[in-house]
């Protein structure tokens, strides 16, 4: 009998956002979590700096906790490739690129550029799946004037407010 292949499962985390910190947080509980299974799941982690830089880390979850990451020696540049056939995210190492394929994504990510429906929008592009609400509904959820205009056209009750 074949033994089903790993999954394997980026954990997007990070970004440019004021909740940056919280992300790396999360993040690293999601990869412990992961971690648990081994014989299920290889993880993918990509960080995206406060200044938007992408870096494959494959450090500890102690270094996403403490912020220290980022100043880690496995850290590698890397790029989500938009080509719908690569599905995945190119290393970007010593002049050379090298595609690492990618089954699914979460993109735990909090805030603006990321929990806003932005890093889904790229990833649905890339028709990588995640675990995730979608586009609209993330950005929806974010926009809280948006979200009560909706709920309220839609006949559900919704306290008073102004903006």
């Amino acid at each position: 009998m074949n033994k089903p292949s790993k999954q394997r499962v980026a954990l997007f985390f990070g970004g440019v956002s004021s909740e940056h910190e919280v992300s790396c947080v999360s993040a690293a509980a999601w990869a412990d979590a992961l971690a648990t299974m081994p014989d299920r799941y290889e993880v993918i982690l990509v960080g995206i700096t406060k200044q938007g830089h992408w870096l494959k880390y494959s450090g500890s979850t102690e270094g996403m906790r403490s912020g220290s990451w980022e100043q880690d020696a496995s850290c590698v540049p890397c790029v989500l490739s938009p080509d719908r056939k690569d599905h995945g995210i190119w290393l970007l190492q010593d002049g050379k690129a090298e595609l690492v394929h990618i089954d699914i994504c979460a993109p735990v990510m909090h805030g603006k550029n990321g929990e806003d429906g932005t890093i889904q929008g790229l990833l649905e592009m890339a028709n990588i799946p995640y675990a995730s609400s979608g586009v609209l509904g993330s950005a929806i959820g974010m926009d809280k004037i948006a979200m009560k205009q909706i709920l309220r056209g839609a006949g559900f009750p919704v306290l008073d407010f102004v903006w």
